[in-house]
């Protein structure tokens, strides 16, 4: 396939060599699809097919894929539904209604018509991967060559680092993610200019709320950090790709922060700023063994010239996408595509922001009991890092007397309470992680008790 589109615009020039490279050929899925509509006889996709009644008792007539009886007695979704491959790039009915879901959420607590008009036309219809993770790798592995940086918050989830240099085998350049309690939006400054002294692209990655900390930049910080991106886009005349963690997007606790994803304040930037949005159904939907994901890539109107020029830059970025999945996982689990989108088509958007109310409220309250808690402990060698939403607090431990590990180890031992160290000096990180989200209301008091208790032995 040539990539007559995608090659004159900013994106392709900060592919990687396997994002350059890869594609979908006209393999299996092609002439499958092609003899669907064409031929009489099909012999062309490896799934067994049958007459239900020469493979289930009692069966029908319906020309199904062979399945197992006892399948049926564990959902009411029909097995033409859930038994077949879905396309590489996923379920064209879910994929159709998540894009409706990202700018159903744009709209969210704020109206913008001209925001609206450039969503429904300038991103791509998300392609369905393996879960977030999947979708991070594979957008890491779309833009990352081994000699590549990509530029992290020194505080992240600690997956980056296998997806980024254990696997690809790219380099992280690490900014303070915090100073005097704000985003250090001057220290990622400093971060992208080394970068772009180096490179032909600067790779960022965002991730808000973020892991582990639970931060949430204030209004007045993401616009800052935006108007940033922008001046340094145009400074450096290279491409700003910001791949956008969107894991926990829904769970914000306070009124003063970010209430929507950032991609959407990127995604309004003229400048060859590209947001990447990376987003699920684990968190979102709480559906957490679901394992669908979503990228989505916000587009720039400068790029083509005509709807004919933008169909087509779509299908060749699809075609790259599709080209990446179907080398590594082949497809998605088709089970929960197709849950996902009867979740949405038989009780709307509406229906499911008000059921999922009522988890985003317990959560809140949880949020705002254990930050309460927290402030009551009287310990010069301990900090909180900032957090208004997500499902974690952070707690930065003074290296020269506690580390993280011997704290976390000492907790459980003596205290039988789990939570998680993270211990990177040469990041300037020592603390630990408590995921307030899986702890009950009523134990929190108990679980910040035994904390305090265990920072007095040390």
């Amino acid at each position: 396939m040539k990539f007559n589109y995608i090659q004159n615009t900013p994106l392709y020039s900060a592919l990687s060599e396997i994002g350059k490279r890869i594609f979908l050929p006209d393999g299996i899925f092609y002439w499958s699809g092609r003899a669907k509509n064409e031929a009489e006889l099909i012999g062309t996709l490896g799934a067994a097919y049958g007459y239900e009644k020469d493979f289930i008792e009692g069966g029908n007539s319906d020309w199904l894929p062979c399945y197992l009886k006892e399948i049926t007695d564990f959902s009411k979704l029909s097995v033409k539904e859930i038994i077949p491959y879905t396309s590489i790039g996923g379920l064209l009915e879910t994929r159709k209604i998540w894009k409706e879901w990202i700018i159903k959420k744009s709209q969210y607590n704020q109206k913008d018509d001209s925001l609206l008009h450039r969503l429904e036309k300038y991103i791509t219809t998300p392609i369905i991967t393996g879960g977030v993770t999947n979708g991070i790798f594979q957008a890491c592995s779309m833009f990352l060559d081994a000699s590549d940086y990509i530029i992290v918050p020194n505080k992240r989830w600690g997956n980056y680092d296998n997806i980024i240099y254990k696997f690809i085998g790219a380099k992280t350049q690490s900014f303070e993610f915090f100073k005097d309690s704000e985003m250090n939006i001057k220290g990622l400054k400093t971060a992208i200019e080394k970068i772009a002294k180096i490179q032909e692209k600067v790779v960022l990655l965002l991730n808000f709320p973020n892991n582990p900390t639970g931060y949430v930049p204030t209004k007045e910080e993401a616009s800052n950090l935006v108007e940033m991106l922008k001046e340094s886009q145009i400074t450096h005349k290279k491409p700003i790709i910001v791949l956008v963690d969107d894991a926990y997007e829904p769970y914000v606790y306070k009124d003063n922060v970010l209430n929507r994803s950032i991609f959407y304040d990127l995604h309004q930037l003229d400048e060859n700023v590209i947001p990447i949005k990376l987003d699920g159904i684990t968190k979102e939907l709480l559906i957490y063994g679901g394992r669908v994901g979503f990228i989505t890539i916000g587009l720039k109107p400068s790029w083509i010239i005509d709807d004919t020029e933008l169909q087509n830059l779509k299908e060749e970025i699809h075609n790259k996408l599709e080209g990446f999945i179907r080398a590594t996982i082949s497809n998605c689990n088709s089970f929960y595509q197709v849950l996902v989108h009867k979740l949405f088509e038989e009780n709307g958007f509406e229906q499911i922001i008000k059921s999922r109310e009522e988890v985003y409220r317990l959560l809140k309250i949880r949020y705002e009991t254990i930050n309460s808690e927290l402030r009551k402990i009287n310990n010069p060698n301990i900090s909180i890092d900032p957090n208004s939403g997500g499902f974690f607090v952070f707690i930065n431990l003074n290296s020269t007397k506690i580390k993280a590990r011997e704290f976390a180890d000492h907790l459980l031992k003596e205290y039988r309470v789990g939570i998680i160290p993270i211990e990177k000096l040469d990041e300037n990180i020592n603390g630990v992680r408590i995921a307030y989200c899986s702890i009950d209301l009523s134990k929190i008091p108990e679980l910040v008790k035994r904390i305090d208790l265990a920072l007095k032995d040390f």
